[in-house]
């Protein structure tokens, strides 16, 4: 799941539903969830896409070249030509036009958006690619194509279409091309992909109320609940209680965690833990920060406490 639309996810749940932000990120929200789900059904198709000739297929590729961060969707590596995909889950009419080029999206009231082309996304993306790929010594074609996930109503003004297709047209299309000549051998595509995977980058997004420009004051304290996703947990007996639900967790405090990485980043006091999880005693907040996640840092009002990136990594209640 993507991590910024599990923080946008903590995010809604501690935001009063009438705050002025509120519908600004739960739009981001459901739009980020939506594209994550676009990018399943593309994973799905290409199940079926197994050729001949050596291959490496990654998905979700998040780069630095220079200064510059770029996120690539997916990327098939072929020994002739590295294909990249962008992937988009849009409902609605779609019409696209040219100079400029423009996806305008129309919704079942009527009401018509136009949206940031893929295509001049995937031009960026590729030119960064390139320069990635020059620096490491590797010349070879690139291609791409804008991939809506689920069948839309299509219409494509002047220009020509064959950078645009459907996920469940993906896997013809790339068994329909020929591979000329070999470019790159067995092993070096073994190598590139596996030079991608050590080049990945986790996504640091900045801390949200400042993304959204958000008064931390005005946001619910409480421990969720991964049964009923409330803010009900209390703190009884060296375990969490849902005072809602009843169900006992002994270490709910680690999602509360990582909420407060996404909301407010990665450095947090004893008192700001014990104001965010609804924690009275101050030597029970220290107990729960001396934990795998955390590294205290100074000593007596000065402590303060570093939280890994790991805690992203905690499995979530949040299903698509």
């Amino acid at each position: 799941m993507p991590k910024l639309v599990i923080g946008q996810h903590a995010l809604l749940k501690r935001l009063p539903v009438n705050h002025e932000k509120y519908e600004k990120i739960r739009t981001d929200f459901y739009n980020g969830r939506a594209g994550f789900g676009g990018e399943k059904e593309f994973d799905y198709q290409m199940r079926e896409f197994a050729p001949q000739y050596p291959h490496a297929i990654l998905h979700d590729l998040f780069l630095k070249q220079g200064a510059v961060y770029f996120q690539i969707d997916s990327m098939l590596i072929t020994p002739s030509i590295i294909i990249l995909f962008e992937i988009k889950n849009i409902a609605g009419k779609l019409l696209v036009k040219q100079n400029p080029t423009q996806f305008i999206r129309q919704v079942p009231g009527g009401e018509r958006t136009v949206l940031r082309s893929p295509i001049e996304e995937l031009e960026r993306k590729k030119y960064f690619f390139d320069q990635w790929l020059q620096e490491r010594k590797i010349t070879i074609p690139l291609m791409d194509y804008v991939v809506f996930a689920y069948q839309n109503e299509l219409t494509i003004e002047n220009m020509a279409s064959s950078r645009i297709a459907f996920s469940y047209e993906i896997p013809n299309k790339l068994r329909s091309m020929e591979m000329n000549s070999d470019i790159l051998s067995q092993p070096q595509i073994h190598r590139l992909a596996n030079e991608l995977k050590q080049a990945h980058r986790m996504y640091e997004s900045s801390p949200l109320t400042q993304k959204y420009d958000i008064n931390s004051q005005e946001l619910t304290s409480g421990v969720t609940c991964h049964t009923c996703n409330r803010l009900t947990m209390q703190w009884q007996a060296k375990r969490w209680r849902c005072q809602a639900c009843g169900y006992l967790d002994p270490a709910a405090h680690y999602t509360t965690l990582q909420e407060w990485y996404w909301i407010k980043g990665d450095l947090l006091t004893n008192q700001q833990f014990r104001q965010f999880s609804n924690i009275r005693s101050r030597h029970v907040a220290k107990r729960l920060l001396a934990n795998p996640y955390t590294e205290l840092h100074g000593k007596k009002r000065y402590s303060v406490y570093q939280l890994s990136s790991e805690l992203l990594s905690i499995p979530t209640n949040l299903t698509f």
